[in-house]
């Protein structure tokens, strides 16, 4: 794969996911970095770093003692995408990531459709001719802990001396399972990642959008933004695309006749589009397309159920 520092990024995105049978972080780290290296796709991999970080503001659930003792939950959707331009990877929260395998090569559909858990679909007939080598990563399940102390810091890092951190969050717990995810990668570096929208369960009582708003002010962001991302997060959670503000690409919603969708354009140094990925989601899917042309990534796109 060729080496820039877009590439990186994505690695370093991704190497967050520390698989539980590795108790050396770095260790851990380096393995799934260097299992990346060897692929040749970038943005398409989003997906996968995203629903990871968008945990964070999320899922809650009480620790394990305190849940038996309070059994409401509240089972929420994740099919709508919102992109943002921030890092959600600094949220200050502890995390650990289980996985019972990374990545696994499958040689049919039925194949996929047995391992997933659900039937994944192929573009319309005459989209793309060739036949697709099939991958499922996942499942994906996700732990973070939050730390009072913790949050207080990142506060202070970011001089938010407006917010105040309940006492009472600390060692709640944020749980959450991601995937399986089936990807389909065609020749000419075409992708198309899918997986069924995470299904998040709530704790009752737990303020969410009290949390979504310090966690966002904790990583920067302005407390009037901060309070509205919280608010239509709160109201209809997404799930974060979230692109750092150092990445250089192109973002912009794209209508498709499917659905309303994501469009993000990978930009060389002078401007170019080198990968286009669109995202979108319906009320069963998610999706990821990325290829090097934004036409075949739309029409793609536009070709799934």
């Amino acid at each position: 794969m060729e080496t820039n520092h877009k590439d990186q990024w994505i690695a370093d995105r991704l190497a967050t996911l520390e698989p539980r049978w590795s108790p050396n972080v770095a260790r851990g780290r380096a393995l799934l970095a260097s299992k990346l290296e060897k692929r040749n796709h970038s943005l398409t991999w989003i997906a996968v770093a995203s629903a990871t970080a968008v945990v964070c503001i999320a899922v809650l659930a009480l620790p394990a003692t305190r849940a038996l003792a309070q059994q409401l939950w509240y089972r929420l959707i994740l099919n709508r995408i919102e992109v943002v331009r921030l890092d959600l990877s600094k949220l200050p929260l502890q995390m650990q990531v289980t996985t019972n395998g990374l990545e696994q090569r499958v040689y049919d559909m039925e194949e996929a459709a047995r391992k997933a858990g659900f039937r994944p679909y192929l573009p319309a007939p005459g989209v793309l001719r060739a036949n697709p080598s099939i991958t499922i990563t996942g499942p994906i399940s996700v732990e973070q802990t939050i730390h009072v102390r913790d949050i207080e810091s990142a506060l202070v890092r970011v001089e938010a001396s407006d917010v105040q951190v309940p006492a009472e969050w600390e060692g709640i717990q944020l749980r959450t399972q991601i995937g399986p995810m089936v990807e389909l990668n065609y020749p000419g570096r075409v992708h198309i990642l899918q997986a069924r929208p995470m299904e998040l369960s709530i704790a009752s009582g737990f303020p969410l959008e009290h949390f979504a708003e310090v966690a966002f002010r904790s990583i920067g962001v302005s407390s009037w933004e901060a309070r509205a991302m919280a608010q239509r997060f709160a109201a209809n959670p997404a799930w974060f695309l979230d692109i750092p503000p150092d990445a250089v690409v192109n973002i912009q919603e794209v209508s498709l006749q499917a659905s309303p969708a994501m469009l993000i354009e990978e930009l060389d140094d002078k401007g170019a589009v080198k990968r286009a990925t669109v995202v979108r989601s319906t009320s069963e899917r998610m999706y990821s397309v990325s290829s090097e042309n934004r036409e075949l990534s739309m029409k793609i796109a536009d070709a799934l159920p």
